[in-house]
């Protein structure tokens, strides 16, 4: 097996990745600038595994897939950007807001001028966006709340992005997949470095370029794709059960050790998504259909 073999493109080479590139990082930048700077593993790990699959072109980015590794990119410099400079929470939150409506636009081919200006109408613009951007930019800043919060945010990520893109297999997108997978396994690289007890903070560049992605990720694929938004929203509430799995594995006498809880935590936060990829794979019949873009 090599490594452009999609199995260990997409699960093995991440994590790799984000560790070394996390622990360098922090080696050079000592523990200031490079402990708040290592989350960039994150991004590049995805980076790195996405461009070991076969048929990614490099430049320019035309497909879905190669658009939200831009984001995640750019995503992951501005956020070692922010680090460096401003060292600002309230500005890396602002950014990752913003993510998944510029995932939605950009993967779209919507000019925003051109609506700005009046030369298109509003209406051609896909049903809801600004709403559905808006929700998605207030998840992403639930991931940003529980950033300094133990492990609590790269396992949301972890789960999240793994829940999406097995979703993406079960219902058919591949870049889902491909961009999911290797973003969890990205997460886990992060969890690796801070386990059992955190070391690094879940800075900007993991916030804008892993965070963000994964719900960028979600409003994709729901417009996009057309997968079922019913599938999309189990998926992203394991943030809404986030407080009460949180409280129960730090009180529960099996799972309250620091080595246990991200662990006993994932598990959890699963459980939705879980039940999305069941519904998907065996009754999509009962999948309600409350949204259509």
């Amino acid at each position: 097996m090599t490594l452009t073999d999609p199995l260990i493109a997409t699960l093995a080479v991440p994590v790799l990745v984000t560790v070394a590139v996390a622990v360098l990082l922090r080696l050079i930048g000592g523990a200031g600038t490079g402990a708040r700077t290592a989350a960039f593993g994150i991004p590049v790990g995805l980076i790195v595994a996405v461009a070991l699959l076969p048929g990614l072109a490099p430049t320019p980015p035309v497909t879905v897939m190669e658009k939200l590794v831009w984001l995640a990119a750019a995503g992951g410099l501005i956020g070692v950007l922010i680090e460096m400079v401003t060292q600002t929470r309230f500005i890396s939150a602002l950014a990752a807001f913003f993510w998944p409506f510029l995932a939605v636009v950009w993967t779209s081919g919507i000019d925003v001028t051109a609506v700005i200006s009046g030369e298109t109408p509003a209406h051609q613009f896909p049903y809801r966006v600004f709403e559905v951007s808006a929700v998605a930019g207030l998840i992403v800043g639930r991931m940003h709340q529980i950033a300094e919060v133990e492990l609590c945010a790269p396992v949301a990520l972890i789960v999240i992005a793994a829940g999406l893109g097995a979703v993406g297999l079960a219902t058919g997108p591949g870049y889902a997949w491909a961009i999911g997978l290797p973003l969890a396994a990205a997460g886990l690289g992060w969890v690796v470095c801070n386990w059992p007890n955190r070391r690094l903070p879940f800075g900007a560049p993991g916030e804008i370029g892993g965070s963000a992605v994964a719900i960028a990720l979600a409003g994709v694929m729901v417009y996009q794709a057309r997968v079922p938004v019913v599938l999309v929203l189990l998926v992203l509430s394991a943030l809404a059960i986030e407080p009460l799995a949180r409280r129960f594995v730090a009180t529960n006498a099996l799972t309250k050790s620091e080595a246990v809880r991200p662990i006993a935590l994932a598990g959890i936060l699963a459980l939705p998504a879980a039940l999305a990829v069941v519904l998907a794979l065996y009754a999509p019949a009962l999948i309600p259909d409350i949204y259509r873009p």
